[in-house]
């Protein structure tokens, strides 16, 4: 059974949450505050998906994400918050939150969000090609440990940062829009905002490139989109 947890201080929503997604099938694991709810995981590892709430009366949703992606880089995070800030939705996606969704939302676009988190994450794990790609004498990936390398050396990364790693490494000295790899990595009925992509790509440049400001891998093509260069240029 697909398994969830639900962090939400205030009893009476969080009721709502848990039953609607009760009734699609999960089984869910339920907590009012963030140290209950790093405690609930840690008992339970095996929790793949997360609902977070990010006003709490002890640490802040941004803070249990951050720690959980410590723990489990493949698990799928949504943020849940009646703030919606522009820096208040790059904190959740830099903390490793996967999407962001503002309150007050229908219970059925929260289910659906996370079926379709899910859904992402078991193609991931089940998707095992005989051959795995290499990008150069620098990069390496395995798709089926959902991992990858610098120079031997294992990075970092997050589930939607491995998948455009990944697609940018298959489809070199290319230039792929926004829109590309929000098909590629978040899919054709994603409805979330789109600036995730540059979000994501900021992220990576961190992870990936000596020199993010200047990076030599992951370029941007002013008006256009980005393109990953490889080393033999």
């Amino acid at each position: 059974m697909k398994k969830i947890l639900i962090l939400e201080d205030e009893m009476s929503i969080r009721d709502f949450i848990v039953f609607n997604f009760k009734r699609a099938g999960y089984e869910v694991f339920e907590a009012g505050s963030g140290n209950e709810a790093l405690s609930v995981f840690a008992a339970n590892p095996d929790i793949t998906l997360a609902v977070l709430d990010v006003m709490l009366p002890d640490i802040d949703g941004f803070e249990v994400c951050r720690k959980l992606r410590a723990q489990n880089r493949t698990m799928g995070i949504i943020m849940l918050s009646a703030k919606d800030l522009d820096e208040d939705v790059l904190s959740g996606f830099i903390s490793g939150a996967d999407d962001y969704v503002k309150k007050p939302v229908s219970a059925s676009v929260l289910v659906a969000k996370v079926d379709a988190l899910y859904r992402r994450i078991s193609a991931a794990h089940t998707q095992q090609p005989p051959v795995q790609p290499k990008a150069s004498e620098v990069f390496a990936l395995d798709d089926k440990k959902r991992t990858a390398t610098k120079n031997g050396q294992p990075l970092d990364l997050t589930p939607n940062e491995f998948s455009i790693l990944k697609y940018f490494i298959e489809h070199p000295d290319v230039v792929v829009t926004r829109d590309d790899i929000l098909q590629a990595v978040w899919g054709y009925n994603f409805n979330g905002d789109a600036d995730i992509v540059n979000v994501n790509i900021t992220r990576l440049r961190k992870k990936i490139e000596d020199k993010p400001s200047k990076p030599d891998f992951l370029q941007t093509s002013w008006g256009k989109g980005y393109i990953w260069k490889t080393t033999e240029q």
